[in-house]
């Protein structure tokens, strides 16, 4: 592939569709080396958060949240009750079920809010209860979100994202239900009832994903001395099991050694040092595998020209 194909061809990539090309490009992945980022995984600056909704903000904000339905202790929340509680604080991964590899759905930051398992406990929940109808006051249809989910350890009302308050276009404090490993769309905002129900709902795992961070795809340019690209992988919430790179446009891949993953619901990110073999126009891809085996879609994919 050339670079002026390429071109015309990596926004429609980008956005969700498979470049059609046969051409092989450089079989040889040259010298290779990953290590990961300089202090740890990458962390999403407050302001730099995507904000992605089906709906409008609310005219108004709930002001409690109800926990009912399947038990024993029905309990209505206002939100002065919710901040007084001992918060929980954790780093985690969000993504969009919708985002592209290396693009902007996605972002890394510290959560802070109120287990949701200590309102369950409070609340003895029955043992016919499956799962949950979670109600929102922006007009969305209820959430059905499997019990599962909602005793997942880090599963909470969130007060903060970052250093700072939930703003209100991310679901406003205590009203934000956060679930780790989840797809955004298993995030509900502005959250005013959680109905613990008889009813079967399915968990909703957020998509591997690996791509390029740095330089921002889709194109860069290095020498022959060799290239910096820093990238991530996620796929929350069980760990990464394999990252393939392909040097060659995807004719070929290879398995890149990988950090260490402590918490699969953090994304890993590195850097890779790559030393092409010869001058020319390269198109890298790269792609991931949760370690139950669930493949990405669509590559991550970077376009080098070596001078």
């Amino acid at each position: 592939m050339n670079r002026r194909r390429f071109v015309a061809s990596s926004a429609k990539l980008l956005a969700g569709a498979f470049l059609l090309d046969s051409a092989r490009g450089y079989c040889d992945a040259a010298a290779l080396s990953v290590r990961a980022t300089p202090g740890g995984p990458l962390i999403t600056p407050n302001g730099s958060f995507f904000v992605y909704s089906q709906m409008r903000n609310p005219a108004k904000v709930p002001d409690s949240v109800d926990l009912d339905g399947l038990v024993d202790n029905p309990a209505r929340y206002s939100l002065d009750d919710l901040a007084a509680m001992t918060p929980v604080r954790q780093v985690m991964t969000l993504e969009c079920f919708v985002n592209t590899a290396g693009g902007p759905l996605i972002f890394t930051s510290s959560f802070e809010g109120v287990p949701l398992a200590t309102l369950l406990e409070k609340a003895r929940v029955k043992p016919d209860a499956k799962a949950a109808r979670v109600e929102t006051s922006d007009g969305h249809p209820p959430f059905m979100l499997p019990l599962s989910e909602l005793r997942r350890p880090g599963t909470m009302l969130l007060g903060k994202f970052g250093s700072e308050a939930v703003p209100l276009q991310h679901g406003s404090p205590y009203t934000r239900l956060f679930i780790p490993g989840a797809g955004g769309n298993h995030h509900p905002k502005w959250v005013r009832r959680i109905t613990l129900v008889d009813a079967q709902a399915s968990e909703h795992h957020a998509p591997p994903m690996a791509g390029f961070l740095s330089p921002a795809p889709p194109e860069t340019s290095g020498s022959m001395s060799g290239v910096i690209l820093t990238g991530y992988a996620f796929s929350g919430p069980e760990p990464v099991g394999t990252v393939e790179l392909s040097t060659d446009n995807g004719a070929s891949y290879r398995s890149m050694p990988l950090p260490p993953q402590p918490d699969p619901n953090v994304w890993l990110t590195w850097q890779i040092s790559w030393r092409p073999p010869q001058r020319g126009f390269y198109v890298l891809r790269i792609r991931a595998t949760s370690a139950s085996g669930r493949k990405q879609d669509v590559p991550g994919v970077i376009a080098i020209q070596i001078g």
